[in-house]
């Protein structure tokens, strides 16, 4: 019989014990770390480290996005999971491809852990606005003057409206240090009825 190995919880240890069994270092062979927990590269926390991770967490609720491969019949299948940088927090597991499929859906419930109320902040509305805006400076300032009191400081995400269905969400990067999250554009409002030449006469 088989002991089975407990993973620990939390986004910082299940990323510190993913490098461990990919270098080696438990008794779990190297082999199964893609199907270990651990933070999806790109993603805040997934850098690489062995040796613990780092030893004060934020002191805010910061959201992250866990993965790991499970195998189903002949095929690997991924599945996500939300996260928080600075509790031991975790979301639902979600199945997909990723690229917009399951991943979404996980990076969405480590925002409302982390903003919730997020859906309502005021969405970019236009593609170009996605890199200009956060450069300028003034209308960047007139944006987040609508978050709730202190989110930007915390990271608050950049809502924009999606080019196409199932867009994925972005992580942060050094241009942009939130997230990107993209919803559905609203539908269009009803169109005005033409008056019929009949009700006229």
């Amino acid at each position: 019989m088989t002991a089975t190995t407990v993973e620990p919880s939390g986004a910082r240890p299940r990323q510190t014990n993913y490098w461990r069994v990919r270098n080696g270092r438990t008794r779990e062979p190297i082999e199964s770390a893609p199907r270990t927990w651990h933070i999806r590269p790109g993603h805040p926390g997934g850098e690489y480290s062995d040796l613990g991770h780092e030893l004060d967490p934020p002191e805010h609720h910061t959201p992250t996005l866990l993965t790991r491969s499970r195998r189903t019949g002949r095929r690997e299948e991924e599945e996500f999971r939300g996260g928080c940088l600075a509790c031991d927090w975790e979301g639902a597991v979600h199945r997909g491809d990723g690229y917009g499929d399951g991943d979404n859906e996980a990076v969405e419930d480590a925002h409302d852990h982390a903003f919730p109320g997020w859906r309502e902040l005021p969405p970019l509305t236009t593609v170009e606005d996605r890199w200009a805006l956060p450069r300028d400076r003034g209308r960047w300032t007139q944006l987040i003057s609508r978050y709730p009191p202190g989110w930007p400081d915390r990271g608050a995400p950049l809502v924009a409206w999606s080019r196409h269905r199932r867009e994925a969400h972005a992580p942060p990067h050094r241009g942009r240090p939130r997230y990107e999250l993209h919803v559905a554009r609203p539908p269009a409002g009803p169109r005005p009825r033409t008056v019929d030449q009949e009700t006229l006469f």
